[in-house]
């Protein structure tokens, strides 16, 4: 399956629709965040398992994508109007915090500006996005590493014996549902799968909390068949997703009531509402 779709029909009537002025870059990148932000979500739960990575028209038709997923039609419109545009796979968010996270490049002039689809970037750095380190992938570098990666867990399940595992291991981020968003906060819960060699899976469950200076991690709740365990940092984390920064485990029976704040409360009943969509998928694994 082709990644993007240049110049098809479907393509080209959305830059109809969305863009007011395609001879200013900054103007037709806004205008596709606007759109994104308004039309779309992210997550992979209304088709976890295929495809595995999600085309510029999938997104279009299904209102839903992770990072790579809304590149593919950044990079298609552009593309399509003539720009030149790559991928840009960041190795460290404009945070500095250590990320596998895919966004867009366009030259504009003689420089490459990144345009970033994704939440918390979005917001505050949608369009050229001081991102820290990244390489820059041409369309058709972008499609053979994506496609090596599809092979690589396409492998993987069907050693599993079911080829609906690929989906969950190629793409384990599976939701992050808003909870709260002013101007210069937003809080999230972001839903991360973990499948073992013997075909056990957890769900990783994050309480994120973003600012424009940077994010943090308040609580991070495991949901697996023993049931929900919570951890809290006990130091400042050198990063975003430093796993020194967490402290003892407490099952869910056992966290301190200092702990149960209204934050916490939020986060907990953003859980209980989101695990039983999570879980009727999951049940459908062998």
């Amino acid at each position: 399956m082709a990644y993007i779709h240049v110049n098809d029909s479907r393509i080209t009537a959305f830059a109809e629709a969305v863009i007011r002025d395609r001879a200013d870059v900054r103007t037709l990148c806004e205008d596709v965040l606007a759109w994104v932000s308004h039309n779309t979500v992210y997550s992979r739960l209304n088709a976890p398992f295929f495809p595995l990575q999600r085309s510029d028209l999938d997104v279009l038709s299904m209102g839903a994508g992770t990072c790579g997923d809304f590149s593919n039609l950044l990079v298609s419109l552009l593309l399509t109007l003539g720009y030149e545009a790559q991928y840009a796979y960041v190795h460290k968010d404009c945070f500095g915090n250590e990320q596998d996270h895919i966004c867009t490049a366009v030259l504009q002039g003689e420089r490459w500006v990144l345009i970033d689809a994704t939440m918390p970037y979005r917001k505050w750095h949608g369009f050229d996005c001081p991102h820290l380190e990244y390489e820059l992938l041409s369309p058709a570098a972008f499609e053979e590493r994506m496609k090596r990666e599809e092979a690589h867990w396409s492998a993987v399940a069907q050693r599993f014996g079911d080829m609906r595992y690929a989906g969950i291991l190629y793409a384990p981020w599976l939701h992050d549902e808003p909870l709260e968003e002013t101007e210069e906060r937003l809080e999230s819960v972001f839903f991360l799968a973990a499948v073992d060699g013997k075909k056990n899976i957890a769900i990783y469950a994050y309480n994120m909390v973003y600012t424009p200076l940077g994010g943090t991690i308040p609580t991070v709740c495991k949901i697996d068949r023993d049931g929900k365990a919570f951890r809290f940092p006990c130091r400042p984390p050198r990063e975003l997703w430093d796993d020194d920064q967490w402290g003892e485990v407490f099952p869910e029976a056992d966290v301190p009531a200092s702990r149960k704040t209204d934050a916490f409360r939020r986060f907990c009943g953003c859980i209980d509402a989101v695990m039983p969509r999570i879980s009727t998928i999951l049940s459908e694994l062998p």
